[in-house]
C-alpha cells in the first residue's frame, strides 16, 4: 500500500494528529498504527490516558470516511454517539505502537457508525461503538 498523505485527510496537525500510519482498509474496515508524540496535549505526567484512545479510533474513522466515501477526506467532522466503551487500561506506554482498528457498521459519508478498538502490545485496551458526523464545508 502507498504511504498516505495524513495531514490532507484529517484537520488535526502534530501533535494532535496522532494516527502514524494506515496499514491497510477496504470498504468495511481500515486498520493503523499510531505513535503517540511526547509532547501530546493529552499526556498526563508523561502517560496516554486510556480514554484518549477514543481519538485514535475517530481518528482512523475519518479517515475511512475520507478513503471510501468521497475521496477527499478534509471535510471536518466530530463524535456525536459513543456507545459502549469499554476501557482496558487506564494508562497506555507512548513508547509502545499501537494499533487500531476500525470497522465501518453502516451509514454515509455525512454520517456513520464505527466499532473501534486499539490494541497495544497484542493487547486489547480499548474498544467502543461510535457515531462520526461530517460536516458541510460551508
Amino acid at each position: 500500500m502507498h504511504r498516505l498523505d495524513l495531514e490532507s485527510m484529517l484537520p488535526h496537525r502534530k501533535p494532535m494528529l496522532m494516527i502514524s500510519e494506515v496499514l491497510s482498509y477496504d470498504k468495511q474496515q481500515l486498520k493503523a498504527l499510531s505513535l503517540i508524540d511526547p509532547v501530546n496535549p493529552l499526556l498526563q505526567q508523561g502517560r496516554f490516558p486510556g480514554y484518549a484512545a477514543l481519538e485514535l479510533v475517530a481518528q482512523a474513522s475519518g479517515l475511512f470516511l475520507g478513503l471510501n466515501m468521497d475521496g477527499d477526506g478534509t471535510t471536518p467532522g466530530a463524535i456525536v454517539s459513543i456507545r459502549d466503551l469499554d476501557i482496558f487500561k487506564v494508562w497506555l506506554a507512548i513508547d509502545d505502537v499501537m494499533h487500531i482498528k476500525t470497522i465501518f457498521l453502516g451509514g454515509s459519508e455525512q454520517a456513520a457508525m464505527f466499532q473501534g478498538s486499539v490494541y497495544q502490545s497484542d493487547k486489547l485496551v480499548f474498544k467502543s461503538t461510535l457515531i462520526v458526523s461530517r460536516f458541510n464545508k460551508e
